[in-house]
């Protein structure tokens, strides 16, 4: 399957979403090892979930934990990448050893404070993950010309139907998709995924 962008697919919680990520050829599966979010996983968790799927890189996403804990978690579950919201200094990132997705919150940051981020961090950051509320029509010249200098995972709240028009519209490096609501334990509807993959699905 091919998209019209790269997808990631978070928070990963149950091998279920893995399974799906794995068969529907998302590029990334993303897993929350923030103590403090509802979405949190285990590493023991994590680790079972992975070792039953592939094809999917795995990314480690963290809060506020300690540059130790981050290498620790990271390296013991052998993860592809590594995504941060926290204020870990720029040159420090290369000690974590793994490619980093810098996560940029717009709820907390002006324009001009997101954009000193992206001068820190460019360096040594492979992509940044775009998250947080954001009128994205006020600022669509902002958005059309970040996503033309970076690689900009796009994690800004959107309606499923907006979707393609915002990869058509802004060309971001990738799209972050929310992984299925579960109905019962062990138990996920991803009928509203099915249906954004569908749309985003190059024919031909």
């Amino acid at each position: 399957m091919r998209y019209l962008t790269k997808l990631k697919l978070s928070p990963i919680t149950h091998l279920a979403d893995a399974r799906f990520a794995a068969a529907s050829g998302i590029d990334y599966m993303g897993f929350c090892f923030d103590t403090a979010s509802p979405d949190f996983i285990t590493p023991i968790k994590a680790k079972e979930i992975i070792e039953w799927t592939s094809g999917s890189q795995t990314v480690a996403e963290f809060g506020k934990q300690t540059l130790q804990e981050i290498i620790e978690i990271s390296e013991l579950l052998n993860m592809d990448m590594v995504a941060l919201n926290n204020q870990i200094l720029p040159d420090e990132l290369m000690l974590i050893g793994k490619p980093i997705m810098k996560i940029i919150d717009c709820s907390e940051l002006n324009l001009s404070a997101i954009e000193i981020e992206f001068d820190a961090y460019s360096p040594f950051a492979e992509a940044f993950v775009l998250t947080g509320n954001l009128d994205i029509q006020a600022n669509k010249e902002w958005l059309h010309k970040i996503c033309s200098t970076h690689k900009i995972i796009w994690s800004v709240p959107a309606e499923p139907k907006q979707i393609k028009e915002i990869i058509e519209t802004f060309k971001p490096f990738a799209i972050n998709l929310k992984a299925g609501t579960e109905e019962k334990t062990g138990l996920k509807d991803f009928d509203a995924l099915y249906n954004v993959l569908e749309a985003l699905e190059v024919v031909g």
